[in-house]
């Protein structure tokens, strides 16, 4: 007889976008949403906002944030009825309820505040929306201030923003030049160690514009020729000796002579600069074709174990073994001294916080929700929000011990099959020189 309330068709893609698990904002669903939002018009946006009114009636304050965060893209990308939904009274008594509820994070408040002060001067031409500098005038009131908190320097932003725009431009000039040999890989990394490769000259970044979708590089396919690399794989031959990544060579070598050639003596800064990688990072996802060679991931971390030649290395990914192409991959810089122990000491606080977490969890299961009102339990509530702050660091270790682990793993299963054939080469030899012993007699000359 009675029909339930419709189920808002918005409900499962704002959790989506505001999951609590989220290390980062999804901005591929934020803007999905946004378009959605556009097409739909009214009904759209007043969909929206309730099921954003949900989240941020959430406890967990990194669903808080994350709506507050896609409520502003929202406001950044559609028109004016999902502003009347922003301004209207529900929205803004909710992000009053908010700001001044003890228990809200710090920065939960701080966002609140600084996106009312933004809403109220963008909103102030237009007098129909004029109840949010009514929340904002109310808020100043009540002694709230709404400057925003304290960044970092522009000019470090700006920074760290060139320099990922070089290192894509050398890239994006690698993958354009490089056509499934090496010639080109060369004159790349000469221009890289000079400094070159980072601005990139007007032919580069002509051809750069002119690539609608770069691909990765082609690595240098093996040919029938001469011995294969590593002295156990013979069906993959052709490699070329090996000279550093990204360094300075005395000849290009061509992709129509895959001989193994020998190499002129290098400077002691060379040899220095070559004994010093051992990391590199995957520049583009990899596939192998032949099962001697690696597959890994764009962005993963390799241990480099040989580098004899040229465009192919050995190296170890998650306990697994194999050759890689070099034109895919960049090398890192040890860590230093100094990095290492910042990195221990960020270990050690977050292994520190253990016992808060088993304290939450106590705390949690000795709670009683008939008597007991969470909301009201400062300390759990403080607990909780350290807890929450501990999860990507923790999902970070976990990444690094397992690597760690599969390395581990390597090394023994390395080391036993060398054991093995230890043990069996010293069981021939023993039997073989007692052989030689029980056939051979000398003659005995008693001493007088």
């Amino acid at each position: 007889m009675f029909k339930g309330t419709p189920a808002n068709p918005y409900d499962d893609i704002v959790v989506k976008a505001t999951d609590e698990t989220l290390t980062s904002e999804n901005w591929e669903t934020i803007l999905n949403l946004c378009d959605k939002v556009q097409d739909e018009g009214e009904q759209g946006a007043r969909n929206v906002i309730a099921a954003i009114l949900k989240r941020l009636a959430h406890r967990n304050p990194n669903v808080q944030l994350y709506s507050l965060t896609l409520t502003e893209s929202l406001s950044k990308n559609c028109g004016k009825e999902l502003h009347s939904e922003i301004a209207s009274r529900a929205f803004t008594q909710t992000l009053e309820r908010l700001i001044t509820d003890r228990t809200s994070h710090d920065k939960v408040r701080n966002r609140a505040l600084m996106l009312i002060a933004m809403w109220t001067e963008d909103f102030e031409s237009d007098p129909t929306l004029g109840i949010m500098e009514e929340c904002y005038q109310g808020l100043k009131a009540k002694n709230y201030k709404f400057e925003p908190s304290d960044d970092p320097p522009a000019h470090d932003d700006d920074d760290a923003r060139r320099r990922e725009e070089e290192e894509l431009q050398r890239v994006l000039e690698l993958s354009m030049q490089d056509k499934g040999g090496r010639k080109n890989w060369n004159e790349y990394s000469l221009a890289s160690s000079s400094g070159a490769g980072g601005s990139g000259g007007a032919g580069s970044q002509a051809s750069i514009q002119a690539s609608t979708a770069p691909q990765p590089p082609v690595p240098l396919p093996p040919s029938s020729s001469s011995a294969a690399p590593f002295g156990q794989h013979a069906h993959s031959t052709g490699y070329v000796q090996s000279t550093e990544l990204n360094t300075q060579t005395t000849a290009p070598a061509t992709a129509e002579s895959p001989q193994p050639t020998s190499t002129a003596p290098t400077s002691p800064t060379s040899s220095a600069t070559e004994g010093a990688v051992t990391r590199v990072r995957a520049l583009h996802s990899f596939e192998p074709t032949e099962p001697n060679e690696l597959a890994f991931e764009k962005g993963d971390i390799i241990k480099v174990v040989d580098r004899e030649y040229k465009d192919w290395w050995r190296g170890q990914l998650k306990g697994r073994t194999g050759i890689f192409p070099v034109n895919y991959v960049e090398s890192l810089p040890e860590p230093t001294s100094a990095e290492l122990a910042a990195e221990a000491q960020q270990e050690a606080a977050v292994f520190s916080q253990a016992a808060n977490v088993d304290r939450l969890l106590t705390m949690l299961r000795t709670l009683d929700p008939a008597k007991d009102n969470l909301a009201d339990n400062e300390e759990i509530q403080e607990l909780y929000r350290s807890c929450m702050s501990l999860r990507p660091k923790i999902v970070k270790l976990i990444d690094k011990y397992s690597q760690k682990r599969a390395d581990l793993v390597s090394m023994n299963e390395s080391f036993v099959r060398a054991r093995t054939i230890f043990d069996r080469m010293m069981e021939e030899s023993l039997a073989r020189h007692s052989e030689c012993n029980e056939a051979v007699s000398l003659p005995f000359i008693s001493a007088r």
